[in-house]
């Protein structure tokens, strides 16, 4: 086994959805713009309304329809709450778990590339590397980037410094 970092641990969490409950209630929308949040004090009302409707709906006119359908949205919405929050702690781990396997790959590249330019030295026999010539430039891009990043940064340092003094010399001394 390969340990390719020392700062990580096996998830051992929930490893999927259960949606089957919530088929024919989820909804696909193009955004959200028009639809109301909920508010602050959306439990308490909840529960209120939970508590009164059965004894007292009828009496006040709410229709059955709309207290069911309102006990409906509220199912609905605990069982969405309960799957987003393993739908978002399944999207962390998946990022999290992507980008270790991308660096140990990388790492991995890197031991290769290691390999091929040592061989082809020992042996002194360059045309080894030739059908690795991707591979060999691959492990250099980001340092060439932040050399060139580097670089840039300098140019626009040395161009804003000659700019501020060009500046203080144009400008006469007030009198």
């Amino acid at each position: 086994m390969i340990v390719m970092s020392n700062k990580y641990r096996t998830y051992d969490g929930p490893h999927s959805l259960l949606l089957a409950p919530l088929q024919g209630r989820l909804v696909d929308m193009d955004d959200c713009r028009g639809l109301r949040p909920d508010q602050e004090g959306i439990t308490e009302v909840r529960v209120e309304l939970e508590h009164a409707l059965p004894v007292s709906g009828a009496a006040v006119g709410v229709p059955d329809d709309v207290h069911d359908h309102f006990v409906m949205c509220n199912e609905t919405i605990d069982m969405i709450d309960q799957q987003l929050g393993v739908a978002r702690k399944l999207v962390e781990v998946l990022e999290e778990s992507r980008a270790f396997y991308v660096d140990a790959r990388n790492n991995d590249i890197s031991l290769i590339v290691d390999a091929l330019q040592s061989r082809a030295q020992r042996r002194k026999e360059p045309a080894l590397l030739l059908p690795f010539e991707r591979t060999l430039r691959y492990p250099s891009q980001a340092a060439q980037k932040g050399v060139r990043t580097r670089r840039r940064n300098a140019e626009e340092a040395a161009a804003a410094e000659e700019e501020d003094k060009n500046n203080t010399q144009a400008t006469p001394p007030a009198a």
